[in-house]
């Protein structure tokens, strides 16, 4: 009897053995809340204040930002996050001169201009990213295209940017749907102006079936003829009645908040000081008009998260908890209703549209848009500053849109494949 009582309680013992020791080896990259070690240190955050705010808008924006961190630290009572806030710097000089001597925020949110990150990159600046380390899971896909160089992350979306038509509501009573519908309210006397140049009007392109590159990165822009029919149709809505060809962004509002124009293409980065100067029930937003299926290709720009080479270890974890805690669903959803103007990057970060119509639209809007990965950025500069000169030949007369667009596709791909 005792030995049948001994051999149950060792079976019994070698059983919750075996179930413990299974519990914990089942899942080795899982690790639960409560076994991690909490997070402790301090970091330099540095937050680039968007363009186009106000004094007002500007602190509202430090206000939130501030919040977001605030609750960071509450969650997490061993850290301590010092934020700086930074006007935007195109060039971003402050940031390299920094790096340079050893230091600089840990995390910084930029715009992720595809012209001046690449070098920063190849210079070392800028530390890349683990993506094991990484949940990916809820961005938007195509905003991870502007955060990758070369096969490696460089940084994290926290928001986006893009164009879209605005309208004085008090002018305006049907909105249009197409390009067809926009010409035929220029002739019936409302007025529009179009944001001229070709970065700032490319957005029509992709409603002519054009396309910038193609997945080889190799520009294509003439080879489909989709930019020439899009600059033709420019060419001829400028001899329209009612429409305006503005180059200057600063003359362009000023002449919309005027009420001199119906409708202006507008970057989504307007909307503060639009919104400030008109207000609310005022100024109306909608899509960029298309054509029958095939909707308008704006730019898509992308802020994100930036992280400096110089961190420790230490830091550079803080640095990527908060740039994730910023980006997540519940941060996201707040910056979006109270920031309305910044499109979220994260693809569940929705809000009841019914109530909040001009997020509708943004977020809409940005679906159809082009992203410019950073392993193009290369080729961004010589295009944009060659494709601008044949812009504005076309629409003088100089060039017909069929030979600029066999032009650019000349220069520009020669001029990478002999530097390969």
């Amino acid at each position: 009897m005792i030995k049948h009582s001994l051999k149950s309680l060792l079976l019994t013992i070698l059983l919750l053995t075996f179930v413990l020791l299974n519990s914990c080896t089942s899942n080795p990259g899982t690790i639960s809340q409560s076994s991690q070690t909490p997070l402790r240190g301090e970091i330099l955050r540095w937050a680039e204040i968007p363009l186009g705010l106000t004094q007002k808008q500007s602190r509202q924006f430090k206000a939130i930002v501030t919040e977001r961190i605030e609750q960071f630290m509450k969650l997490n009572p061993g850290v301590k996050i010092v934020t700086e806030f930074v006007p935007a710097d195109e060039n971003l000089s402050k940031f390299s001169q920094q790096i340079e001597r050893g230091a600089g925020p840990d995390l910084f949110s930029v715009a992720l201009l595809t012209d001046k990150l690449p070098l920063l990159i190849r210079l070392g600046y800028i530390k890349s990213l683990d993506e094991k380390q990484l949940d990916l899971s809820e961005f938007r896909a195509e905003t991870l295209k502007q955060v990758r160089y070369h096969g490696k992350l460089y940084a994290l979306p926290v928001n986006l940017a893009t164009q879209v038509l605005c309208y004085n509501k008090n002018k305006v009573q049907e909105i249009p749907k197409t390009l067809d519908d926009l010409i035929t309210q220029a002739r019936q006397g409302y007025s529009v102006g179009l944001h001229s140049g070709f970065r700032e009007a490319f957005w029509g392109t992709g409603a002519f079936g054009g396309e910038l590159f193609d997945k080889s990165d190799r520009l294509v822009l003439g080879e489909n003829k989709g930019w020439a029919k899009w600059m033709q149709w420019l060419k001829d809505a400028e001899n329209e009645p009612n429409f305006f060809m503005i180059e200057e962004a600063n003359i362009l509002q000023k002449t919309f908040i005027e009420g001199k124009l119906s409708y202006i293409t507008c970057s989504s980065t307007w909307l503060p000081s639009l919104t400030e100067a008109l207000g609310n029930n005022n100024l109306g937003v909608t899509l960029l008009p298309g054509r029958e299926n095939q909707p308008a290709t704006p730019p898509l720009w992308t802020v994100g998260f930036i992280f400096n080479r110089a961190s420790n270890i230490n830091q550079h974890q803080l640095a990527l908890k908060l740039s994730q805690f910023l980006s997540n669903r519940q941060s996201q959803k707040k910056i979006q209703v109270e920031v309305p103007f910044l499109i979220p990057v994260n693809k569940n970060a929705t809000v009841d549209f019914r109530l909040f119509p001009m997020q509708a639209v943004l977020v809409e809007q940005s679906k159809t848009g082009v992203v410019v990965s950073l392993d193009q950025g290369d080729q961004n500069q010589a295009i944009w500053k060659y494709a601008d000169i044949l812009y504005h030949k076309i629409l003088e007369g100089e060039l017909t849109a069929e030979e600029a667009g066999w032009q650019i596709n000349q220069v520009i791909n020669t001029q990478f494949e002999q530097s390969q």
